[in-house]
């Protein structure tokens, strides 16, 4: 172990996974020795949820924001202007960590790689706001597909900021979704490493009052459960789903909790969701749980004890290109899923044997794969096999400490 690297996690965002990652990153590094300077929006709520073995005394906490927002349109996330201000308000804040530690930072990570390099307009924009080695996680990369709409273009290209990954101060790119790898490598002239997409795994409570509560109204059947309700979660597919599979007599139980983004649906989706919480918490629709007043599940046993009630998960998103910790999570709890077909979490699914996947949209056949699902069949018929270990091997705490290791040039 080498105990002299020092690391800066960078993240100007806050709120959903942001500070799972945050924490494990933590975690890793300080697991290989090395010293964190922990830049976001609450360092201490990090420090706080560090395993115990963790040693503290190495994290530079950091109270560090900076607008999301686009600079001239303040309904989006990125311009030139702000991603431009965001690289140079990360930079002073890592030279004043310095002088208060009286130490030098070797490498900058940021956990969420998009929004510094979104419209950045040139290469050496790191070199001049850092001036020092960097890295990150790149998380929407499928427009590098070829024939993608996103990807062809100049301008487009531009706006994607790809350009900037051949920095020559860049030590390598981490994607969570590999299948563009080798293209990026080619363009970027980098090493591109795929990222466990990691979850939390506390261990559930048995004595849960909301699983508890989820199974009481189960009653015996098997559960097909999502958290967290928006749009492109594929919650109306899940609706419509749980319709036919109630005049088919199917013994299932659909449970849709967790927060309801309700700014995802269009008010037409929202009555009619409104309408089907109504019918089910009257018992007119009776194999539905529903309760669009939900309010967010912390990741973690909160969360797993909930989510390990679940017979079946329901990953079914839509209009969506990328990985999902989702897998992971049930790749720990040995839980099947069912998944739209295609892109990075079809294809998982499909390649490990997870469960079974179904044209996006469509719960008819969602129905027909929930039932292969829980017979343990494939599509072709045959037994379903799922490679939970090895899925979770590559998912791991284990195999992130083997990509930061490589990052920071340690010994193995």
């Amino acid at each position: 172990m080498v105990a002299h690297k020092t690391v800066a996690l960078a993240d100007t965002r806050w709120g959903g996974h942001h500070p799972t990652y945050l924490r494990e990153f933590t975690a890793s590094l300080l697991r290989l020795g090395a010293r964190v300077v922990l830049l976001c929006e609450k360092p201490v709520e990090i420090l706080d949820a560090l395993p115990p073995e963790a040693d503290r005394s190495r994290v530079h906490p950091v109270p560090f924001t900076h607008t999301n927002d686009a600079f001239f349109d303040r309904r989006r996330d990125h311009d030139p202007v702000s991603t431009i201000t965001r690289w140079f308000a990360t930079g002073k804040a890592i030279r004043e960590a310095e002088r208060a530690m009286g130490q030098t930072v070797d490498m900058v990570f940021f956990p969420y790689l998009d929004s510094y390099i979104r419209f950045a307009p040139l290469p050496v924009l790191p070199s001049i706001a850092l001036g020092r080695p960097w890295s990150g996680l790149y998380f929407r990369n499928a427009h590098l597909e070829p024939g993608h709409p996103a990807g062809s273009g100049w301008l487009r290209r531009a706006a994607k900021g790809d350009s900037i990954l051949s920095s020559s101060d860049c030590r390598g790119i981490c994607v969570l979704d590999e299948r563009f790898n080798d293209l990026l490598a080619a363009a970027s002239g980098n090493e591109v490493h795929a990222f466990p997409d990691m979850t939390d795994e506390g261990a559930p409570d048995p004595e849960s009052p909301a699983a508890r509560e989820i199974l009481a109204k189960a009653a015996g059947r098997k559960i097909i459960g999502l958290i967290a309700m928006e749009k492109r979660k594929g919650l109306l597919t899940l609706l419509k789903a749980a319709e036919t599979a109630r005049k088919l007599r199917e013994p299932w139980y659909f449970v849709a909790t967790g927060p309801f983004a309700r700014s995802t649906f269009s008010d037409e989706e929202l009555r009619w969701c409104e309408e089907i919480a109504a019918a089910a918490a009257s018992g007119e629709i009776d194999n539905l749980h529903l309760d669009l007043a939900g309010h967010r599940i912390a990741d973690g046993t909160p969360y797993n004890s909930i989510f390990t009630s679940f017979d079946v998960i329901w990953a079914a998103y839509e209009d969506f290109e990328g990985s999902s910790n989702a897998l992971t999570k049930a790749a720990a709890f040995r839980i099947p899923l069912v998944a739209t077909a295609g892109q990075c979490v079809g294809a998982r699914v499909q390649n490990f044997q997870l469960g079974n996947v179904f044209p996006e949209g469509d719960s008819d056949a969602a129905v027909s794969a929930i039932r292969r699902t829980l017979e343990r069949r494939a599509e072709d018929g045959s037994e379903l096999k799922p490679a939970f270990e090895e899925y979770h091997r590559r998912h791991s705490r284990t195999r992130l400490d083997e990509i930061f290791r490589h990052l920071l040039g340690l010994p193995g």
